[in-house]
């Protein structure tokens, strides 16, 4: 009698120990899912990067054009005509720094996050690691848990056949 309620009691364990690791493993599912995405956040960020240093270079060239226009405009009066186009344009590349600008404090801003955010990812895959572990764990448990159901029904068996009826 105590070995069949001992017995449905390992049956009853292991059935939780089933429903746990479906849930571990749909965790983990979602964990890598999560993952593949912050890898594409990443792979933005590179982008972003990337444009907003042609910008920079852009910008850089802009301003050594206007300081080299400036120092002709002053040394040519009879440029006087030109040296007003110039200066619209310079207005122009301006306004364009401030708009770089304020890009730039966007992407950094943005920068800033998606490095949070690869701390996260880098936590969870911490997570992910522990839960993996304990999944292993888990699953010699359950493989004990099942060699030692096998053992118990053939001491079971044994003792049902050496007992007289």
């Amino acid at each position: 009698m105590l070995r069949e309620d001992f017995i449905n009691e390992l049956k009853i364990e292991n059935e939780e120990l089933q429903f746990q690791l479906k849930d571990l493993e749909y965790l983990i599912q979602l964990k890598e899912e999560e993952l593949a995405d912050l890898k594409k956040t990443s792979q933005n960020i590179i982008e972003l990067q990337s444009k907003l240093d042609q910008n920079l270079y852009q910008f850089e060239q802009m301003q050594n054009f206007i300081g080299n226009q400036q120092q002709q405009a002053e040394g040519a009066l009879r440029r006087e005509a030109s040296m007003e186009e110039e200066m619209i344009d310079s207005m122009k590349a301006e306004k364009s720094y401030y708009e770089i600008r304020e890009e730039f404090k966007s992407n950094k801003l943005a920068l800033n996050d998606l490095n949070q955010q690869m701390n996260e990812v880098v936590a969870l895959y911490h997570q992910i690691t522990d839960l993996k572990n304990k999944i292993t764990s888990l699953q010699s448990d359950l493989e004990i848990s099942n060699l030692d159901n096998k053992f118990l029904k053939e001491e079971l068996f044994n003792y049902k056949n050496q007992t007289p009826s």
